[in-house]
């Protein structure tokens, strides 16, 4: 066990804890196992104490500690990246990433399909963001994680509280063993992180199991699309909260508003005719017309019932409720520009 201490030592020396996360560095760390805590340069008894992977306190100091079973059995390099996940859990305090979450109320998710659907579909565009450096696939994730928000409430805040906890941690783990062996990384992420968000099957239902694999991931692709927002110094908001500006659907539905709502402006501030009719919409072309309230933009044509065909543009008013019956048209003045 002293041998691996050594080794998992000589691996830690070796990690820019900086690049991992802006002002993140290396604390004290024990191994657990053949009864003893292995600390740096001593051994004291396990005792009574419930050891586990976790940052404690030993003789007054904070060590992150890991407990290994066959020591011959340990590969150095992906232990030392197990030891700083849980170094991370040591530095989140001093950035203001503590969080009052309920365990319980990880477990007492409503059993809502329509969400699970959603959270499946979040998955796989997170996994193409990454997979693929993809921005519109990250923007993608983000939108949907949002309905899904709406679709459950203020319930939704305690993963997003655990995904910040676990999830980034996780993430550190995961840097480090990029950069101590990425062939190593490659093929962990690739067997473990993805396989989980192409195929979570049942565990798509565990809230903390999950965020374990989104947030890590999410970290990742940030990170790879140089998006450095997340890692912002003394920032109490979770993780996810903190890029929902990413989600470009609102920019872009705004932009079609605004677009569509010009073409309305355009006709009706200029000279105009208005023609009262009692007609039906006969024909149309759906590809070149738009709604707002109570009226249709038709850039094209529209036909009605009494047999006018009307080229555009034209606006046609249509009696409340209805979706067809038409009450009047607003056409150009004949001297006016449509252009």
């Amino acid at each position: 066990m002293r041998k691996l201490y050594e080794a998992v030592q000589q691996q830690l020396n070796r990690i820019d804890f900086e690049a991992i996360w802006p002002g993140f560095t290396s604390m004290e760390f024990a191994l657990i196992g053949e009864g003893k805590v292995f600390l740096l340069d001593k051994e004291i008894p396990v005792g009574e104490t419930f050891w586990a992977n976790t940052v404690t306190t030993i003789e007054g100091k904070p060590v992150a500690t890991w407990c290994v079973g066959n020591p011959e059995d340990a590969d150095p390099e992906k232990l030392a990246a197990n030891i700083v996940h849980e170094m991370f859990h040591g530095f989140q305090p001093g950035i203001g990433k503590t969080y009052d979450y309920s365990e319980l109320t990880l477990m007492s998710f409503p059993d809502n399909p329509d969400a699970y659907r959603i959270k499946s579909a979040e998955l796989l565009l997170l996994k193409e963001a990454y997979t693929k450096k993809c921005p519109a696939a990250l923007a993608g994730f983000i939108s949907l994680r949002k309905a899904r928000a709406n679709l459950l409430g203020n319930i939704i805040q305690n993963e997003f509280c655990v995904e910040d906890n676990e999830g980034t941690a996780e993430y550190a783990g995961l840097a480090a063993l990029r950069q101590l062996n990425p062939d190593k990384f490659e093929a962990h992420i690739k067997e473990n992180h993805l396989m989980f968000l192409e195929a979570p099957k049942e565990r798509l239902f565990s809230v903390r199991f999950t965020t374990y694999f989104t947030g890590s991931i999410l970290c990742l692709t940030l990170k790879d699309l140089n998006i450095t927002d997340f890692q912002k110094q003394q920032n109490p908001r979770p993780l996810f909260e903190t890029i929902t500006h990413l989600d470009t659907l609102e920019a872009f539905l705004q932009t079609h508003q605004a677009e569509k709502a010009k073409k309305f402006t355009d006709l009706l501030s200029k000279p105009h005719n208005t023609t009262v009719v009692n007609a039906t919409i006969t024909g149309f072309d759906p590809m070149n017309m738009w709604r707002m309230g109570d009226q249709y933009y038709c850039a094209r044509f529209i036909a009605l019932s009494n047999g006018d065909e009307i080229k555009g543009p034209v606006i046609i008013n249509i009696a409340p409720g209805t979706e067809r019956q038409i009450t009047s048209y607003i056409t150009p003045h004949p001297q006016t520009s449509t252009v």
